[in-house]
């Protein structure tokens, strides 16, 4: 169907974790080539973008087209960077150093404790309250029951206590970064592991943060609500200059996940490195406006349907559906305090 698009928002997950994470790399300079592994990932990401919306953005860097925006922890920044070297190499008048093929491209960012978008480590008792009994419910106390055996291996092996999904996710993350960067660190038992098991067991602990619709409008109510001001902002015609074409924004698995599950559309497995959320905000000759939504991951570029909507999703009802979820910070911060009322 025709269309062109009027703007982009991009959101990507971090992976400098891996050099943090990686237990069984000991040598400082092995820890540094993990470090350079995942700017190489988050460079080639950005060049994807730049192939992918080479029509959108100028050749150049201009400061009007695009904004970018990152949580304030230092991976995440470290991410948000290696990603516009990719997508910005420099180019004519830009080219400040010929030995030098980087330019210095604004990241935008609010320290995490007053972060009005991604709420993560801002106060919340509701939210810990409702997560608390989620953790206790039936249902996760019966997996937990279930996979008790597999947590008591799992434990012998790593020495650390696993009785959670929550400490299979960790585990998970920290095998898979270092088997991303060089399986022959990976310990021998990592070989007996299931892996299959594994993941779904990890995607039930990221399902979890949003496993109801107030935990959803808690943890990415926010951010629906900055995602929806700015697709306003690009439909509007009353502006005194254009909106940015492309919106970045940088932060975490748990984000991303929670965003995916807050429109339906999570498939329970674990947010892999540089795994990528893609609005791109369309127009048809008719004026009509509607939103196609992606999933990069390393499997590829996957498109997807947001629940209650079609593969093509009016603007009005894509608006009218996460509206649900999309909550402002003044209205986050009141709920957030009032405990008294019943949990949804």
């Amino acid at each position: 169907m025709y269309g062109f698009i009027v703007l982009v928002l991009v959101f990507f997950l971090n992976q400098h974790h891996a050099a943090t994470t990686g237990r069984n790399i000991s040598e400082e300079d092995e820890l540094i080539t993990v470090v350079t592994f995942g700017i190489e990932r988050q460079y080639d990401l950005g060049k994807w973008l730049r192939k992918r919306y080479d029509f959108l953005l100028s050749p150049t860097y201009k400061a009007s087209e695009i904004y970018v925006r990152s949580t304030d922890e230092d991976r995440v920044l470290m991410s948000a960077y290696s990603n516009l070297a990719g997508l910005y190499p420099p180019q004519g008048s830009q080219v400040w150093n010929d030995r030098i093929f980087w330019q210095p491209i604004p990241v935008h960012t609010i320290p995490r404790n007053i972060d009005d978008v991604i709420v993560e480590k801002r106060s919340c008792p509701k939210y810990d309250t409702l997560l608390k009994a989620t953790i206790k419910s039936d249902y996760f106390s019966r997996i937990n029951d279930k996979y008790a055996d597999l947590y008591k291996t799992i434990s012998n092996w790593t020495g650390i206590d696993v009785s959670d999904v929550e400490d299979i996710k960790l585990i998970r993350s920290t095998l898979y970064a270092i088997k991303s960067y060089n399986a022959t660190y990976l310990p021998e038992w990592e070989k007996d592991m299931n892996w299959h098991l594994i993941d779904n067991l990890a995607g039930l602990a990221y399902f979890r943060y949003t496993s109801t619709p107030t935990m959803k409008r808690l943890k990415s109510g926010p951010f629906f609500h900055y995602l929806l001001n700015h697709l306003d902002l690009a439909t509007s015609t009353n502006r005194a200059s254009p909106a940015p074409k492309m919106l970045m924004i940088s932060a975490h698995d748990t984000s991303l996940s929670g965003i995916l599950n807050s429109m339906g559309v999570f498939d329970g497995y674990p947010p892999d490195f540089a795994a990528t959320v893609i609005w791109e905000l369309k127009k048809r000759r008719n004026g009509e406006r509607y939103i196609n939504l992606y999933f990069k991951s390393e499997k590829g570029l996957e498109r997807l349907r947001i629940i209650g909507c079609e593969i093509d999703c009016d603007y009005g009802t894509f608006k009218d559906i996460m509206q649900n979820v999309a909550i402002s910070i003044g209205s986050w911060a009141k709920e957030c305090n009032r405990l008294s009322e019943k949990f949804v």
